[in-house]
């Protein structure tokens, strides 16, 4: 039997009531450098960690996350720093606003010693909270 989509119809009143609601940031706090999960944060503390996280991950690597997850840091192996520079800051901008409760990313500090480059940002939430994260390492 081959379903007939015709054979429903959407009721207009139906189909737009529902409300957006903000589900606040709760989720497991990640001990990196134990690698072990320990309780639980919120608000800040887990937008801190949702940042961290998606600059660790790459982008199209892990089965859970989706295609838009995380930076796209791999393909710039290889490529010249003046190009690498530019494109970084790109996909780490590019990664975070992927996420809808960031709106926006400020560069504040950037420098590159002996193929890494260091850089300080700033992240802005969607409730007008700002972020900064610091000390930001990569391979060049």
């Amino acid at each position: 039997m081959i379903p007939n989509p015709d054979a429903y119809e959407l009721d207009d009143e139906l189909e737009n009531d529902f409300e957006e609601v903000m589900i606040p940031d709760k989720t497991y706090r990640l001990d990196f450098e134990n690698k072990c999960i320990a309780g639980m944060i919120d608000d800040r503390n887990a937008r801190e960690q949702a940042i961290l996280k998606i600059l660790m991950t790459e982008v199209d690597e892990y089965l859970p996350y989706d295609d838009t997850y995380g930076c796209a840091l791999v393909d710039l192996i290889g490529e010249q720093p003046p190009l690498v520079q530019s494109l970084v800051k790109d996909s780490i901008r590019d990664g975070i606003l992927a996420d809808d409760r960031f709106e926006s990313v400020s560069f504040t500090k950037e420098s590159l010693k002996r193929g890494i480059l260091t850089l300080d940002l700033t992240v802005t939430c969607v409730d007008r909270t700002e972020i900064e994260i610091e000390g930001v390492e990569v391979n060049v």
